[in-house]
């Protein structure tokens, strides 16, 4: 099986203050099966660097309605 999930999302930060197609967090399982999310690991695509890159873009049932302020912010 995987050690972790990647779970793409954005939120009311995407596009302002944060990557605008969104960040990535992988989240491994805990021991009891539950999931953690801990969106301080939230990170920016490789594709917010290189325009050589295609990113996987969250899935609208991933679009948070809350800012989220942890994280990886936009790279200038």
């Amino acid at each position: 099986g995987y050690d972790h999930f990647f779970l793409p999302f954005r939120d009311r930060k995407s596009g302002k203050d944060t990557y605008g197609a969104g960040r990535y967090l992988d989240v491994p399982q805990n021991d009891d099966g539950t999931i953690t999310l801990d969106f301080n690991q939230a990170y920016n695509p490789t594709c917010a660097y290189d325009d050589g890159w295609t990113c996987p873009l969250p899935p609208a049932g991933n679009w948070l309605q809350v800012p989220i302020e942890a994280g990886e912010k936009s790279y200038k």
